[in-house]
Formats: structure tokens, sequence, C-alpha cells
């Protein structure tokens, strides 16, 4: 009976052996790798207007799918893509005393605004924007060493605007000792749809076990679109008072940058 087992055990070690050798070999030679991926990021600011003010560093999270093809010659050359919904949030602070018009829900513009329920001083503002994100981006990496292979990446990133709500503090011109805060207050058309980013990441993948593998990276990436739309004066929602009468509509103008990192399983 002991020397049964021992037969056994040392079947069943060849076998895993075996199996991890096979598999090992298999990955190696895979052309793609699909899988899940989730997103943590730090979103900053360039302000190209000083009539608003960035307030602190927003948050970026993002989850979806992600692959790696290398190309028909080479296996440390590739593309690396994707789809993946971002939930973000940007903050601002006004430079000087700023209005908007408003009805409960919605952010008026200026040629909407005698439909307003209330004028808002506007103190700071967290705006939540969701993105349809498509990552198109050169892949570089390194043979397997053990069970490990590094890479690097540069390429675009094109996000998609799907929807934006606001929350603003401040107070009603009409009870301007009260506080008040509006929240998921939508503006029809005030941020640009498209969002387009270039960068970098590095980082490595673990073949832990079989053909799956857990990835770990970390990138840069430079807004190269206006996050808003400088639109004409009829369309715009924020504004100054002159005198404390005249209203002076402008937009808000900012890029954005981003620290990324990113955790996949590949299989």
């Amino acid at each position: 009976m002991k020397r049964v087992k021992m037969k056994l055990l040392a079947f069943i070690s060849v076998s895993l052996i075996s199996t991890n050798l096979l598999f090992s070999q298999n990955i190696e030679d895979k052309k793609t790798q699909a899988g899940l991926t989730g997103t943590f990021g730090l979103n900053s600011l360039r302000m190209g207007t000083s009539k608003m003010n960035t307030n602190g560093i927003g948050s970026d999270l993002g989850i979806g799918i992600v692959s790696h093809t290398a190309f028909k010659n080479s296996q440390n050359l590739g593309i690396a893509s994707g789809l993946e919904f971002e939930f973000g949030t940007f903050k601002f602070e006004p430079a000087s005393d700023t209005y908007y018009s408003y009805d409960p829900k919605f952010i008026l513009s200026n040629e909407n605004s005698k439909d307003a329920k209330g004028v808002f001083h506007l103190k700071e503002r967290t705006q939540k924007p969701v993105y349809v994100t498509l990552p198109l981006m050169f892949l570089f990496r390194t043979d397997f060493i053990g069970d490990f292979r590094y890479f690097g990446k540069f390429g675009i990133r094109n996000s998609f605007l799907v929807s934006n709500k606001m929350n603003d503090t401040g107070s009603d011109i009409t009870a301007p000792t009260q506080s008040t805060e509006l929240l998921n207050m939508k503006s029809s058309g005030e941020t640009f749809f498209y969002n387009g980013s270039v960068g970098m990441t590095l980082g490595a993948e673990w073949n832990f076990v079989g053909s799956t593998s857990l990835v770990a990276e970390a990138g840069y990436f430079y807004g190269i679109t206006p996050l808003f739309l400088d639109r004409k004066d009829s369309n715009k929602t924020l504004f100054t008072l002159d005198n404390l009468a005249t209203p002076t509509y402008f937009s808000n103008n900012a890029n954005l940058n981003q620290i990324l990192f990113k955790i996949s399983i590949l299989f």
C-alpha cells in the first residue's frame, strides 16, 4: 500500500509539473489575451481660465475588459485595447463671485434664464462625469523570466461622455445667509463629449496558474482636448456680476491629466 501511495504521489507530481510546463508554453505562444480590468486613478486639472480654480485632486474608478494582442511575427510587440466604463470626479471653485440660474435639476443657459426658479451663488463644484473609454496603445514586453514578464504601453485613451452631473455648494441669492447644496445638477452641452489623452504605462504580468495571468500597471496620461466647450454667450451658464448688476457670462476651461493604476486578469 505504501508503495502504491508513493507511485500515485509521484504520478500526480509529474502530471502537475507537465501540465504547468504545457500551460507555460501555451501562454508564451498565445497571440491574444483578454480579460477583466479595474482602474483607480487621480484626476488633476490644468486650468485655462482665471475665473475658475481647481479645488484639490479628483478621483477615477473604472471597470471593463482589456486585450493584449501580439503582432504576427513577434510576441514582444503588439497592441493593447479594451472597453472601460469610468466614473470620475473633478473639483472646482470660482476665483471670484460666480452665479448661475437654475430650476430644480437643471443649470440654465443665458437664453433660458428667464425660466429660472432661482439664482445660485456658487462656492464649490464637484463634477461627476461617466465616460466610455476605448484605449488604443502600442505594447512592448519582455519574454517570460520565470513566471513573470514586464511591459510598457504607449498610446491614446479615447473617452466619450455618457452622463455628467454636478454637486454644487453655495447659496441661493434669495436666501444668502443659508448654505445650500444642489445635488446631481445637469447642464446640457457644456462638457465636451470627447476627451482624449496620450500617455504611457509600465507594468508586470504574473502567470500564476495555467494560462491565466495577473497584470498590474501604473501610468500617466496628458489631456489633449478641452473638458468644456467655449460656447456662444446665449448658451453659457456661469456669470459674474459687473457693478453688482450686469451679468457677464463665461465658459469654464480645463484639461485633464491622470495618474492611473490598473489591475487586470487575462486568460
